[in-house]
């Protein structure tokens, strides 16, 4: 694991705890919570174990601290990207910064099932855990209540049913993304961004079908 380079005595006590953060989260990344300690964070992290202790008391508060921080990365890339838009082509941008395109979204998902993981054993990930789904989750429906309201999406779907369907189906995907570097490459990911939104703009759910399967993944 290589080391990277800790800020310097005259950086803020912000920019040190990011840093240490950063490094956790990938980590866990890379190597699981199984291979997560403060003495792989610090390395991680270029510093010392008792750098890393003296902004995080223990092992639990620092994997707390992390988990926060990971949700609260995705929030900002997300709030940036959508920025103006609302309805259908926030919604679209929403979903899309959800979907592992690139590296980076990726090992934000090897973060979260390691968190949820966590999360049956440590409470207090399990209550970052809920917070994060219901922040994702109202933001989806706000955006499907836009898209109905200004008719960009049929009538008859039921929004707040439909919400909670949809994050759960895009959890689903990423998650089986994972193992499958098929799956995670562009042309699948955007098919099933296509059926999606096909779906939501008639409400039919002939128009889920998009492509051949067999032949686009």
């Amino acid at each position: 694991m290589k080391e990277a380079s800790f800020p310097k005595v005259s950086d803020t006590t912000h920019q040190r705890r990011e840093h240490i953060l950063q490094a956790a989260t990938q980590v866990i990344a890379q190597d699981g919570l199984s291979g997560f300690s403060v003495r792989t964070v610090a390395k991680k992290a270029g510093c010392s174990r008792g750098l890393v202790e003296h902004y995080f008391r223990n092992k639990a508060s620092l994997l707390l601290a992390s988990a926060e921080w990971a949700d609260e990365q995705y929030l900002h890339r997300v709030n940036a990207a959508v920025a103006a838009k609302t309805g259908l082509s926030a919604l679209e941008v929403r979903l899309r910064c959800l979907l592992p395109y690139d590296d980076i979204t990726l090992d934000d998902w090897k973060v979260r099932v390691a968190f949820w993981h966590q999360g049956t054993t440590l409470t207090s990930l399990e209550g970052t855990s809920n917070r994060s789904f219901y922040t994702v989750y109202n933001a989806i429906l706000k955006d499907l209540k836009d898209a109905q309201e200004q008719g960009e999406i049929a009538a008859k779907i039921p929004v707040r049913v439909t919400s909670e369907m949809l994050l759960l189906t895009v959890m689903g995907l990423c998650v089986s993304c994972l193992n499958n570097p098929q799956l995670r490459t562009r042309k699948p990911l955007d098919r099933r961004m296509t059926m999606f939104l096909n779906f939501l703009k008639s409400g039919n759910v002939a128009d889920l079908e998009v492509g051949d399967p067999e032949v686009e993944y």
